[in-house]
């Protein structure tokens, strides 16, 4: 408040109200008015100085899932200030300290989105912006990684109000993310001018998350990621219409996200809780086939948790230096060029993971890994651009795009397993855990006693340690020639042809030291083969075997991948107001890195505008993208063809009239393979060749959507504006679902938002406001018990009051 001290006292009075209710500023999502009161400011001093401010209340009524209304809108109750601006202009551009600044705010006191913008700016000397942003991020939809527990058959023995049925998500989060970015420009219009800025990124908050091993274990994972990026630069502009850039960029992520396992809502015989998972289906024998014994205490023979903790504190560094030019120095010519190279580390250097419990695939009760990851980034990039206009109706445009990255990275595992029959039984040590030198590292938990362990022949090595290195690079180089060409100012077009080529190359490199303890030690690595031990296993004194990498697993392989495409495009205007433009362009690859990577695609657009009077305009567009990857054992053929068409009409300055519709169609298939208990149907079921046990079958995805809306507005008279539309979205498809409980879910739903208000501007400068807005998400009836059981359907109406003022 000190420089504004130095101003009239006219002004600070005018800023000291809204500045107090800044602090509550919030942002409601309502359509903002068809026609606002002009602004022409006052003058003071040397400022001319224009203010707004809006301040409202919103009452809402919802019905249905909560957490799907909140997952889609999180608009809630309550008092709001729905937008704060003020903006100061000098009015002789001399001013002390500024000669512009422009401040806004919204959201603030209840919403989920606020932002802040500050730019302030003095002629000659800087320029600087602010902005802040916070965001609720909430996403609750119970489809989301959810096991659909069926309700029967129920579970005998199970304790008074256990219900299987899960009615959110397993991996719902609920965080806050705040942005920041501060950006100063000095001596903006001098020859050489340099840059400063720094930007923050902060996502924290509560969440959730599973993890598979023997049950599907919810756990609580808090999570807290931080991006930090430095910008320094400096501009030269020595040269007439020539500007070159120097950018250097520090950025660092720091990762802290931990998980715990605080599920533990069921006990048992003894007392003590235990997590059972998500998993729950009693014909398919989960979380076993008998989960509860008398008393509703949990089955000690069943896989479940007591304790489980992961942690590890990421840290990376990227540091980007960049070189960049725009020219059009020699006559004819239009020139860009940028080039910069960023080179940086990543390293995890107190990761940790461990579980107590029981896998009872395994009788794991405990176990722990950790050890280091480490992993570096390079990266360089180069792209070219030129534009030469051989005549009035001829250029010659040509654009190169460079690329090179490798990631190498390690993880050193070191992991200590101990093995029990039961959750109620203490964990057996192995006598050599005290005295082998491999197995020192391994800590043993503090319920453990002495005697054999109980493996079974899946159950891991006692004792390992592994060296996980891998590594990926991939090197593009893609250029785009083409010519355009004007025959007429009614008609233009232009061809070209862009040739793009890849090498992908990646490795694997894996090194394993393990120790196997009796009782059944000829198990993993050590499993007798035609009643021999395999090569790299040999024989303890003691009865346990020892097993190290013969030879250094590597795997090394390259994809080489050349795509050809040629462009075209077309633009007319045979008539005054009417603008239609083509283009398309059809590519053919030799090979593909991935199963869905298409070696065919075509893509065609069509846009048109047309204004045949000054008070209405239309507008269309159509685009088709078909891709397919269709050799054998893939069969993958792709769309996306989109249609849409708008209207606005504005015959006088009391009614326009704005519609418009667009329709999508996305399709895929695919072969796939996979296993499953349900009885799967269709012509295209058969055995995944080369696999037993696996099914064949084309996985088909269909998506229809249909989206239409409307939005007029009419102002009988000079105080008076009234509105009223809608958004409509209805959407069909299917897609193949293996799991006989699973829904469609979004793939058969509707979602209607009309709304409707008025702004009456009852005395100069104030303006009464009142908004309704309704949503409503529908997804189509399901025979499907857990869709029943835990609808996602909402209906919601909002509506808001508010008055603002303006000068």
């Amino acid at each position: 408040m000190r420089k504004l001290t130095r101003m009239p006292a006219a002004i600070i009075r005018r800023w000291m109200v809204p500045a107090c209710l800044l602090v509550l500023t919030s942002l409601d999502a309502l359509p903002a008015s068809a026609q606002e009161e002009s602004q022409s400011g006052i003058d003071q001093g040397n400022y001319n100085i224009k203010q707004s401010i809006e301040f409202g209340v919103r009452f809402t009524s919802i019905g249905g899932d909560q957490q799907t209304y909140d997952t889609f809108l999180n608009l809630q109750q309550g008092p709001r200030l729905l937008g704060f601006t003020t903006e100061m202009q000098s009015l002789d551009h001399h001013a002390a300290l500024f000669d512009r600044l422009y401040f806004s705010n919204f959201g603030y006191g209840g919403d989920p989105n606020n932002v802040s913008r500050l730019r302030v700016a003095k002629n000659r000397w800087y320029n600087f912006d602010a902005l802040f942003r916070r965001d609720e991020n909430y996403f609750n939809y119970s489809l989301l990684a959810n096991p659909l527990n069926p309700v029967a058959p129920p579970f005998s023995n199970a304790p008074a109000g256990f219900n299987p049925v899960i009615t959110s998500s397993p991996h719902m989060f609920d965080t806050r993310r705040r942005m920041s970015d501060y950006t100063l420009l000095l001596l903006p219009e001098s020859k050489i001018r340099f840059r400063l800025g720094y930007a923050r990124n902060i996502s924290a908050g509560p969440s959730l998350n599973t993890i598979h091993q023997g049950t599907e274990q919810l756990l609580f994972q808090d999570e807290k990621d931080t991006v930090n990026t430095y910008r320094v630069g400096v501009d030269f502009r020595l040269w007439a219409r020539t500007n070159i850039s120097y950018d250097q960029i520090f950025t660092y992520y720091r990762g802290d996200t931990g998980l715990t396992d605080n599920n533990q809502t069921f006990s048992l015989a003894n007392g003590a809780p235990v997590d059972l998972g998500v998993s729950f289906n009693a014909g398919a024998s989960q979380p076993c086939a008998h989960t509860f014994v008398a008393g509703g205490s949990v089955n000690p023979a069943c896989s479940g948790y007591i304790d489980y903790l992961r942690h590890g504190r990421t840290r990376t560094n990227s540091p980007t230096e960049q070189v960049s030019l725009q020219s059009n120095y020699f006559k004819n010519w239009d020139l860009s060029a940028k080039v910069s190279y960023t080179s940086g580390d990543m390293n995890v250097n107190d990761w940790i993971e461990s579980l107590t419990g029981r896998e009872a695939r395994t009788n794991l009760y405990n176990q722990t890994n950790s050890g280091p990851v480490f992993g570096r980034h390079v990266a360089a990039n180069t792209d070219f651009g030129a534009t030469w206009r051989i005549s009035d109706r001829l250029s010659f445009i040509d654009s190169f795009h460079f690329s090179n990255f490798h990631n190498p990275a390690e993880f050193d595992n070191s992991s200590c397993s101990f093995f029990s029959p039961s959750l109620l039984s203490a964990p057996n040590l192995f006598a050599s855990l005290a005295t082998l030198p491999i197995s020192r590292p391994c800590a043993a938990p503090p319920n453990g006693v002495a005697g054999t362990p109980v493996h079974t022949t899946s159950s891991a090595p006692d004792v390992s340690f592994a060296i996980s290195s891998l590594f990926l690079k991939q090197d593009e180089k893609t250029n785009l020639a083409e010519l355009e060409y004007q025959f007429s100012s009614k008609l233009g077009a232009r061809g070209g042809f862009r040739y793009r080529h890849r090498s992908i190359n990646d490795n694997d490199f894996e090194r394993t030291t393990e120790l196997f303890f009796p009782n059944n030690a000829n198990r993993g690595d050590c499993a007798l083969l035609a009643g021999a031990l395999p090569v790299g296993c040999t024989p303890n004194s003691d009865g346990s075997f020892s097993f190290v990498t013969p030879d250094a697993v590597s795997s090394a392989d390259q994809t080489l991948i050349n795509e050809y495409s040629a462009v075209f495009g077309l633009w007319a205007r045979p008539v005054a107001g009417l603008k239609i433009s083509f283009d398309t362009e059809l590519m053919s690859a030799d090979n593909s890195f991935t199963r869905i990577s298409p070696r065919q695609t075509q893509e065609y657009r069509l846009r048109t505008k047309y204004k045949p009077a000054e008070w209405v305009n239309l507008s269309g567009s159509i685009t088709i993208w078909e891709g397919r990857n269709n050799v054998a054992e893939v069969n993958n053929l792709q769309h996306n063809r989109v249609y849409a068409a708008s209207v606005m009409f504005q015959p006088n300055e009391k009614i326009g009239l704005e519609l418009g519709y667009d329709y999508n169609d996305v399709f895929s298939q695919i072969l796939i393979c996979f296993t499953s208990s349900a009885v799967v149907t269709g012509p295209s079921s058969v055995q995944c060749p080369g696999i037993t046990g696996l099914i064949e079958q084309v996985s088909t995805y269909t998506n229809k959507s249909n989206f239409g809306y409307f939005d007029v507005s009419w102002t009988p008279t000079r105080r008076l504006t009234a509105r009223l539309g809608a958004n409509l979205t209805g959407t069909t498809g299917s897609v193949l679902i293996i799991s006989p409980n699973a829904p469609s879910g979004p793939l058969n739903s509707t979602y209607f938002q009309p709304f409707g208000g008025i702004d009456y501007r009852f005395a100069k400068q104030w303006t009464g406001k009142a908004y309704w807005g309704y949503y409503g998400y529908h997804e189509d009836a399901s025979d499907v018990v857990q869709d029943a059981l835990a609808p996602r359907n909402f209906r919601a109406n909002l509506v808001t009051l508010s008055l603002r003022y303006a000068f």
